[in-house]
This record gives structure tokens, C-alpha cells and sequence, in this order.
């Protein structure tokens, strides 16, 4: 999956620092800040899939009433087969159907749920669907504005690696280590939407909890 298009605007990084938009022979610079720092954001998130777009995954059943999908935040379902048998949407969540929860947080919004029915433990499943923001959040927006800006500033020491001594490896050895930095801002946003899924087999799941329940109960005195 290829990564999206840039997540900020060349007159927004002119007017977080600030340049007046008539001065442009920085332009060049900023808009190659741009595009690499957006793809970095996408990068360090692990969210090539950001922005919105359609998608199919054929996954199989495992008896439970909710699936996790791989792309969110999930925005519409086109359509939905179990075992080859078309499911309707759910016109209240408590109709026989699928639906989702769109009074999530988006970041939450990566669950399928059936009412009245489950996914048909080992049937195939697939679903046709559209993930992901139509437009960039504003708090990643200003996320990638800081981080271009903390290079634009720090520009001199861009790709400049830090040295540091290792223990043990003699007498002073020394490696280069590459750090890649981005400001305390950004970092916090990246956090905040990171890849980080349950696990999407939940029939293993449930394997291992029974096998730690049975090592717990086997170890008891």
C-alpha cells in the first residue's frame, strides 16, 4: 500500500512560521518538507492507510458476533456475505444485520458487529467497505507543521548522527547511531494514532486463554 498524499498545505507551514506567502524562494524546501515528513507521520504510525478509500477483505468466521476489520476508521459498508449469503444492515442495532458504531472515537471505529447473528465459525467472509478520514484530522495536520518546522529550523544538523561510546567494546569504540527526532508534539500524536489492533484471530485468542487458564489451574498446589 502506498502512502497517501500530503498531510499539510504549503500556505499553512508558511503561516506557523511565519513566511509572508509573497516571500517564496523557501517554497522548493517546504514543499520537499512536506512530502517527506508526510510520509514519515505515515511511516511512524504504521497508517499508509490514513486517509480514506475503499476496500475488500475476505476473511474467515469464527463464530463471534463482531469482527475486527484492518482499515478504520470504518465510515461505510457497501456490503457484507457470510458463507456466500448476503446480510442486511442493521436498521436500529438490534435488527438481525451488521452495523458499526459511529459514536466512537474514529480511532476505536475498527469493529464489524452483528445483531442477532454471528459470523458463522469457519465460513468466509467478506466484506466491502470505506476507511479512513476524508479529510487530514486537524490535530495531525498541526502534528506534521511542527515536525516540518522543527526541521526547517534545525536544517544544518538534518542527517547528522549522533556518536556515542559503547561499554564493553574496548578501548573508546564508538558507532554511529542514527536518531530519528521529531518534536514532543508530534510524538504525542503519533502515539495517539499508532497502529496498535487486537489481534484479528480471535479463535486463537481463545486457545491461548484456555491453555493459560489450564497451566494456572495444573500449577496450583
Amino acid at each position: 500500500m502506498t502512502m497517501n498524499a500530503d498531510l499539510t498545505t504549503l500556505a499553512n507551514v508558511h503561516a506557523w512560521l511565519p513566511i509572508p506567502t509573497t516571500t517564496t524562494s523557501e517554497d522548493p524546501l517546504l514543499s520537499r518538507l512536506i512530502t517527506a515528513t508526510s510520509m514519515d507521520f505515515q511511516r511512524a504510525t504504521a497508517r499508509p492507510d490514513l486517509m480514506t478509500a475503499t476496500y475488500t477483505e475476505t476473511r474467515q468466521g469464527d463464530g463471534a458476533y463482531r469482527m475486527i476489520l484492518r482499515h478504520w476508521p470504518i465510515t461505510a459498508v457497501a456490503s457484507l456475505t457470510i458463507g456466500g449469503v448476503p446480510i442486511p444492515q442493521s436498521t436500529n442495532q438490534i435488527a438481525p444485520g451488521y452495523y458499526f458504531d459511529v459514536n466512537l472515537d474514529p480511532e476505536r471505529c475498527f469493529e464489524l458487529y452483528l445483531a442477532q447473528m454471528n459470523f458463522t465459525d469457519g465460513a468466509p467472509v467478506v466484506v466491502d467497505f470505506t476507511a479512513g478520514y476524508a479529510t487530514v484530522p486537524g490535530d495531525i495536520e498541526q502534528a506534521v507543521i511542527d515536525w516540518i518546522v522543527y526541521r526547517y529550523k534545525g536544517r544544518p544538523n538534518i542527517g547528522a548522527s549522533q556518536r556515542k561510546s559503547m561499554e564493553g567494546r574496548g578501548m573508546g569504540d564508538t558507532v554511529d547511531v542514527e536518531i530519528v527526532d521529531a518534536p514532543p508534539s508530534t510524538k504525542a500524536v503519533i502515539a495517539r494514532y499508532k497502529r496498535i489492533l487486537p489481534a484479528l484471530d480471535r479463535r486463537g485468542e481463545r486457545l491461548a486463554a484456555q491453555v493459560a487458564k489450564a497451566t494456572a489451574s495444573a500449577a496450583r498446589p
